[in-house]
């Protein structure tokens, strides 16, 4: 199983991961805002379909460095989606609003690995462009490493640096 992206269609990307934690656990921190912050993003998730799940970033919290001026405005940003799967502990989906278009949609399903541990499947439809594409691909990718780091109580890498470094090389692969 690769830890990178893949491209499905022009507007469709795809990640494959596996985490050494239950389905549960990993469910926990996807949902639970508190848990979430220390990967990705905070805020509240409606546990319904139709509801709203929303999306806190604060990046100080994942980085030492700041970000690269492309990202300036992302440092901290608040956006809100809606619920459109809620199933725990094995699917959750919902709309991530996106400047580009009408928003686009995050599936994320979970399952038990057969060796133990829980395999994810992410599919990021709706993307309206190569830079939204390769944006997303990295920064899936950066924060499923963080998640990676925090299940493994291991010291969780710096935000900024890594998704860059992921930028370029899902750059040079597109």
């Amino acid at each position: 199983m690769s830890d990178y992206a893949r491209l499905v269609d022009g507007s469709t990307i795809e990640f494959r991961r596996h985490f050494e934690a239950d389905v549960s656990r990993v469910w926990e921190f996807l949902t639970d805002p508190k848990k979430r912050e220390r990967w990705f993003c905070g805020g509240d998730v409606e546990p319904r379909k139709g509801g709203k799940i929303v999306f806190d970033f604060d990046h100080r919290r994942l980085s030492n460095s700041p970000p690269p001026e492309k990202y300036a405005d992302e440092e901290q940003a608040y956006y809100e989606g809606e619920v459109l799967v809620y199933d725990p502990p094995h699917r959750l989906a919902f709309t991530w609003p996106e400047e580009y278009g009408e928003g686009t949609q995050v599936e994320i399903e979970l399952t038990e690995a057969s060796g133990g541990g829980t395999d994810m499947v992410l599919v990021h439809r709706k993307l309206a462009n190569r830079e939204f594409r390769i944006g997303a691909m990295a920064g899936w990718h950066a924060h499923f490493d963080l998640l990676e780091d925090v299940l493994s109580a291991r010291s969780v890498r710096d935000f900024w640096p890594h998704h860059m470094a992921l930028e370029g090389e899902y750059e040079s692969r597109a």
